[in-house]
């Protein structure tokens, strides 16, 4: 069998597992007509038009990347011209390039040089930055190949073994921006103009940052389309790296907020100057062509080695007055576990309803590997008849509370009831058909509870396959909102290690979500208009209008039987609701998901 006929097989052995998958959860929820128009459209949008191509969704990324380039250079020119010609750009950029190097001028140097040679858009000055020793070399060298900004290049020497490469470029700078470009990387060629034409917009911008490609030397190129805003991502890896403009004014006083150890990794630049900064703004667009000698497994580059960048990362928490420590994920990505003052006690309230096998084994599970002490339990019931049950119940109500809570099933009211009678400083919602994994899992959703400006604070969930069932929830992903990496591998690294990051979200969902009493008290708890559906998201996205932020950790770790203890939960009457509050909000997509990625599918491929 050749290398194209395994990737069919194996393409469709994927296709055939996840569409039973699908089609078992449709057929159960949704009903047989729902089962048969949606398992139609799907494989529609599968096999395309029916040339036995590989669906879009079993292609690597690379392979999608090449599709999308494809199609955005059949884009007219024109368009393109009429959209980003410079004339229409009054606002003269005051940009200053700074090009961090070590040794001799190389290939490597020609090519960012030449890049910048070529944009639409003629930057201020170019300042080249190496050691003192190789300065004459490459001054020369520049003056070879700088074609027509070899005029505005000035290459300043550095001591060598000095740690202030960033710092000696930034004294020499005097645009109101400075963009640093790592010596063979590329700019696209109207990534300068794009970028005044931002400014021009948006003129108290501190910091703006682009999206960029990664070409593996000999190797794939990997897009990386990159959320707006994210500090918790940031916190996780360096998501800006080199692809980002900063002003001056907040870069050069870098040298102030640093320790007495010297360090100037870009990192500890990048840390400083967003605390600093009151306006950042994303670029949805590839400005930037980064080159990377290995696996972009760790794609960033933190301005040196992965110690180094937990080195900065810890200085960020130590200023900002939050103590933790930093761990490495694997090279460049890290974890970030924080020291908690004390342990606030946590409610955690669980709805059930005649379900006393999945309830047994959600309690069980809390019991045996919570290593968070401070917890009380409250079981939420609702109706529940059988004998069995009632027993357990009886059983439970001897160590927890059990409060009735009788009546047509609705979410959001027997949540807001459960939440009226706990103690709890905070309030964890968590559905009887989980089951949870790891012992630290509420140590890790209290730490980031814990921290200013988060809000709320959403698990990992795994199916029993292993697969992600939720890794956070994406806004006007097939319809009003989906979850994160839904059916993807969890051991699988997949989309920039996303699933596997701290990050920010639009919403989580309630099958485990923490969430500050006083916070949820602010805005009213769920709404109790919204019985099955969406209440979850419509929390989120009221505390996120609050100026809180929804935060999703990896590190606690639960599976989810999704939507075992329910039958038939859709609700048209909800999605309704939540479209007339939202719809508009939706429209304007969400924040942390890239606008060229897909609407239709959960695993964050390309948008083709």
């Amino acid at each position: 069998m050749n290398h194209d006929s395994r990737d069919r097989a194996s393409a469709l052995i994927w296709r055939v597992s996840l569409g039973i998958e699908r089609l078992s959860y449709l057929w159960t929820h949704e009903g047989v007509r729902s089962c048969v128009v949606k398992m139609t459209r799907a494989l529609m949008r599968s096999w395309g038009n029916g040339d036995g191509a590989l669906p879009l969704c079993a292609l690597s990324l690379d392979e999608q990347y090449r599709m999308w380039r494809a199609l955005q250079e059949k884009t007219t020119s024109a368009d393109i011209d009429a959209n980003h010609d410079s004339e229409r750009t009054s606002r003269r950029l005051s940009l200053s390039i700074i090009v961090p190097g070590t040794g001799m001028p190389s290939t490597t140097l020609e090519e960012t040089i030449q890049s910048i040679a070529h944009q639409k858009y003629v930057p201020q000055e170019v300042i080249v930055v190496c050691d003192a020793a190789v300065q004459d070399p490459v001054t020369m060298f520049i003056g070879k190949v700088g074609g027509g900004v070899r005029h505005l290049v000035q290459v300043v020497g550095v001591r060598a073994g000095s740690r202030g490469y960033l710092a000696r470029g930034i004294e020499a700078a005097s645009g109101e921006f400075v963009w640093f470009l790592r010596s063979g990387d590329v700019l696209a060629s109207e990534a300068l103009q794009i970028v005044a034409q931002e400014l021009e917009q948006r003129s108290a911008a501190d910091v703006l940052y682009c999206d960029e490609d990664q070409t593996i030397l000999n190797g794939p190129t990997i897009p990386f389309f990159k959320p707006s805003w994210s500090p918790e991502l940031l916190l996780s890896t360096n998501y800006l790296s080199y692809a980002s403009v900063f002003r001056r004014t907040l870069v050069s006083s870098v040298e102030q907020c640093l320790d007495e150890s010297g360090c100037d990794t870009f990192y500890d630049y990048i840390l400083c100057a967003t605390e600093a900064a009151k306006v950042i703004v994303h670029i949805p667009r590839v400005l930037y062509h980064a080159r990377q000698e290995s696996d972009v497994v760790s794609r960033v580059d933190s301005g040196g080695h992965s110690s180094l960048a937990r080195k900065a990362l810890e200085r960020a928490l130590l200023r900002r007055g939050e103590k933790g420590r930093a761990e490495d994920v694997c090279r460049g990505n890290f974890r970030v576990r924080y020291q908690l003052d004390h342990s606030p006690l946590v409610s955690i309230l669980i709805p059930t309803k005649d379900r006393v096998k999945l309830l047994s084994q959600c309690i069980a599970s809390i019991e045996r590997l919570t290593s968070y002490a401070e917890y009380e339990i409250i079981i939420l019931d609702n109706g529940s008849v059988l004998g069995d049950t009632r027993n357990y119940l009886d059983h439970l109500a001897r160590k927890w509370r059990v409060l009735p809570c009788p009546g047509p099933f609705n979410f959001s009211a027997i949540n807001n009831y459960g939440a009226s009678e706990a103690k709890g400083d905070h309030l964890l919602f968590l559905n009887d058909d989980t089951e949870v994994i790891g012992k630290e899992w509420l140590t890790a959703m209290v730490e980031q509870l814990s921290r200013p400006g988060v809000g709320v604070v959403g698990a990992k969930l795994l199916y029993l396959n292993g697969r992600i069932q939720h890794a956070g929830v994406v806004l006007g992903v097939r319809g009003m909102a989906a979850h994160a990496f839904r059916h993807t591998e969890n051991k699988d690294w997949g989309y920039h290690g996303l699933a596997h990051l701290t990050r920010n979200c639009s919403a989580v969902t309630a099958a485990c979500m923490l969430v500050s009493r006083g916070i949820f008290e602010k805005v009213h708890g769920f709404d109790e208009r919204l019985a099955v559906e969406f209440n979850d998201v419509d929390l989120c996205l009221r505390i996120r209008q609050q100026g809180y932020r929804i935060v999703y950790t990896p590190d606690a770790v639960l599976y989810h039987y999704e939507n075992a203890t329910r039958r038939s939960t859709r609700s048209p009457e909800d999605e309704a609701l939540f479209e007339q509050k939202w719809g508009e909000v939706i429209k304007k997509g969400d924040p942390y998901y890239n606008p060229h990625l897909t609407r239709s599918r959960e695993d964050w491929s390309l948008n083709i």
